[in-house]
This record gives structure tokens, C-alpha cells and sequence, in this order.
């Protein structure tokens, strides 16, 4: 799988337990310090490509859904909730931000769930289900976990705010592939368009694609350390950041261009998902 290596991403390049300490320092969740990150050992190395057999992402492990879902009712956390609009000058697009969809103690829930599990470098989708990993295109680290019942309880919270329909189409669900990201100081996601991602032939949503991405932020990301997620509107309206705020909910349509503006200090989790949308006739 691939050709000889040019960077490792063995376990002699994770930082230590003390390094990943000072990253967080000074941050907080829920009146306490936000918990640091935890790595996942790999010997990948750069331009490595991995099948769908390969699994590198481990997502055929069991991934327990956080407690919230089972206690919190989310249509009282969805009372809870507000919006503001992102000037998008781009016709049919739109980016939107719901403020309160989770609490911090949901926040800092989910970070321990991840963190048991253990991140590794994220990897970039090369067509065909293969992925490939490209550090200097995408840099940080992610963990990816199915689950249901995460994914459906956050639509009942974000369902006021997704379009029920959508470029021809009807909104079904949110995509149940959850994507927590992690970024460390000097990473970043460079500008790019993501990728529609389409039911394969089999599953019973078969033909469903996704339309709108949802980037949820776990916790606050001081404007002076960087990583806003920064929409590029060219020259109708240059660059448009958008700061994490612990619990906030970023929806935008796919067709806007995007990046992850480079971390200088700290840390910066998130969650990634799509809304999925249908035959009009379903």
C-alpha cells in the first residue's frame, strides 16, 4: 500500500502526555479545564492509501452513544436554540449558525467518548472508497464513529433550522457517520468544497446524497488562536470567518468554498456530519 515513506506517523511523533497538557492549558469546558487529546498509535506514512477493508479509521469498533442522548429530551434542548444568518452573497446557498444545540457538559461528554477511543491523523477521500493521507493538504487528527442514535437525536434539535427540501430534493436524515476532528497549533484544513457523499447501492437509503455539511464546535476557540472555519466568496464577498463556540452548530450548503484556518495556539475539537436528502416522492 503505497510507496516508500516519507514522514511517519509513528508513535515517537505523538506528543507526550505533558505536551498534549500545555495545549490545553488555560482552556476550559463546563467550569474545568478542557480535556486534553488522546492519540492513537499508527505507522502510516505520507501517501499511504487504505481501502475500505483496511478500515483505518477502526469504525467496525463499538462506539457507545454519550449519555445525553438517553436522558435529554431534545425537543426542550431545541427551545433552547437560536440562529444567526452568515452573509452569503452566493444565490440558492447559505451558511447558518444555531447557537445552544448542545450544552458544555454535552460537550465535554462527548470529548471523553472520543477520547477513549483515540484520535489519528485524518485522512483524505480519493474516490473509489479509498482514502489516502495527504498531511499536507489536511493535518490534523480525527476519530470516526457510527451511531444512530447520536446522529438522529441531533436532527430533532437542528430540524427547525435544515431546509425540508433542498435543490430538488427532501431532508431524510443526518448522516450517521460522526467525524470528531482535532487540531493542534500549526495544523489546518486548506480551502476545498466537500465531497458529496452518496448512499451506496444496498443500503436502504440507497440514492440519498448529502447537501449540507454540519460542523458542530465542542468547546470555545479564542479568535486569538485561530481556527475559524473561513468561507472563501471570492470577490463578491472575500473571506468569511466563522469562530467555534462550544455547543454551536455550523450549516452551510456544499457548494461553498471552505477551509480550517491554521490553529497558532491551543486546541480545536469539533464534530463533522451532513444533512441527507431524498427523492421528493419518498
Amino acid at each position: 500500500m503505497g510507496q516508500k515513506p516519507t514522514s511517519c506517523f509513528c508513535q515517537q511523533a505523538l506528543p507526550s502526555a505533558q505536551e498534549c497538557g500545555a495545549l490545553v492549558e488555560g482552556l476550559t469546558l463546563d467550569g474545568r479545564p478542557l480535556a486534553p487529546p488522546q492519540f492513537h498509535s499508527v505507522d502510516w506514512f505520507e501517501g499511504q492509501e487504505f481501502t475500505q477493508h483496511d478500515d483505518p479509521d477502526r469504525t467496525q469498533e463499538p462506539f457507545l452513544p454519550p449519555s445525553f442522548v438517553q436522558h435529554k429530551d431534545p425537543q426542550k434542548q431545541r427551545d433552547k436554540t437560536w440562529s444567526e444568518e452568515l452573509p452569503i452573497p452566493v444565490e440558492n446557498s447559505f451558511a447558518r449558525v444555531v447557537h445552544g444545540l448542545l450544552d458544555d457538559d454535552d460537550c465535554a461528554v462527548l470529548i471523553d467518548c472520543i477520547n477513549r477511543k483515540g484520535f489519528t491523523p485524518a485522512l483524505i477521500n480519493v474516490g473509489h472508497g479509498r482514502q489516502k493521507l495527504q498531511p499536507y493538504a489536511r493535518d490534523g487528527h480525527r476519530v470516526i464513529a457510527d451511531n444512530v442514535e447520536l446522529s438522529a437525536w441531533i436532527l430533532q434539535v437542528l430540524e427547525p433550522y435544515l431546509p425540508g427540501q433542498l435543490w430538488g430534493g427532501k431532508l431524510v436524515e443526518l448522516n450517521e457517520r460522526l467525524r470528531f476532528l482535532c487540531y493542534t497549533p500549526g495544523q489546518e484544513f486548506k480551502m476545498h468544497y466537500d465531497g458529496n457523499f452518496s448512499r451506496p447501492r444496498g443500503h436502504p437509503r440507497e440514492g440519498d446524497c448529502s447537501r449540507i455539511t454540519v460542523q458542530i464546535y465542542l468547546h470555545d476557540v479564542p479568535p486569538s488562536h485561530g481556527g475559524a472555519t473561513t468561507f472563501n466568496l471570492g470577490k463578491q464577498g472575500g473571506l468569511l470567518p466563522c469562530q467555534p463556540k462550544a455547543g454551536s452548530a455550523l450549516l452551510f450548503s456544499q457548494d461553498l468554498e471552505h477551509g480550517g484556518s491554521v490553529l497558532l495556539r491551543g486546541l480545536k475539537y469539533t464534530l463533522r456530519t451532513e444533512a441527507m436528502y431524498g427523492h421528493m416522492d419518498d
